[in-house]
């Protein structure tokens, strides 16, 4: 009977290490497919290509793409140059004849300080290139107020030009290019502003001077304009017996002492 009981034992135990290590085993394989059932997910999932945005990442990009572009700076205003006005030519009427062509940002006459009356010339500024040309095309040339208008794009003002030599040196052939025009007829109450804002027109001024008499102090009627030398042919072509301030002005190249032509 005890050897029963002693075989009946050792069975007892022996069953139960043989089921507890086989849940182990079990536990362990399940364990182990789990890692492979992950790696084997993780390997099929697409990865995404390095420098690749997302597809939403992707949208917002192209968004702001389109959004760049419709804030893009528009086109610049461009200034014209209105010569040989009627000193009957209001700044309305200016700016309805030219409204017709595009946006007028700004209309401007300058008058004499002392009568107060129309230079002869004014300045128009639209919204853009196409507009100014558009412009100049169909009003330069034509007749208004009884006078026959000139319309050009009025140049910004550059770097002044520096020219060696002192005062007076910006003669033909000196002073790195520049030509100083003789500027003569003109009305004792034209000022210096007057004459740079009508010659600058016609390209980058380097220096203007007016005379005045010693003693008065008044203008003595005419003045000196440095330019470069292809801004003061255009110069001298645009404003040779322009009116300006009631006055027919003369303009030529002035000569160095001793020379020919006007000496200053």
């Amino acid at each position: 009977g005890s050897r029963y009981t002693e075989v009946v034992a050792i069975s007892t135990r022996v069953n139960y290490w043989v089921r507890r290590v086989g849940i182990q085993v079990s536990s362990t394989r399940s364990n182990e497919e789990q890692k492979r059932d992950s790696r084997a997910m993780a390997d099929s999932t697409p990865t995404q290509e390095e420098g690749t945005a997302p597809p939403e990442a992707a949208a917002g990009t192209e968004t702001a793409e389109a959004g760049a572009e419709d804030n893009a700076p528009a086109s610049e205003e461009v200034k014209l140059v209105v010569k040989n006005l009627s000193y009957d030519t209001t700044e309305q009427t200016i700016r309805d004849q030219f409204a017709a062509f595009g946006n007028v940002i700004d209309v401007f006459l300058p008058t004499d300080r002392y009568s107060g009356r129309s230079r002869g010339f004014g300045f128009v500024t639209l919204s853009n290139k196409a507009e100014a040309d558009a412009a100049i095309a169909s009003m330069d040339q034509t007749e208004l107020d009884g006078r026959t208008i000139k319309v050009v794009e009025s140049k910004p003002k550059g770097e002044r030009e520096s020219y060696g030599g002192g005062t007076g040196g910006g003669a033909r052939g000196g002073g790195g290019g520049t030509t100083k025009l003789y500027v003569g007829n003109l009305s004792y109450s034209t000022d210096e502003d007057a004459v740079r804002s009508l010659f600058e027109s016609a390209g980058t001024v380097t220096d203007c001077y007016l005379p005045s008499d010693r003693e008065t102090g008044k203008a003595r009627g005419f003045a000196f304009v440095t330019m470069s030398r292809n801004d003061a042919n255009a110069a001298i072509e645009q404003f040779q017996g322009y009116e300006l301030d009631g006055r027919s002005l003369r303009v030529n190249e002035a000569q160095q002492r001793g020379s020919r032509g006007r000496r200053y």
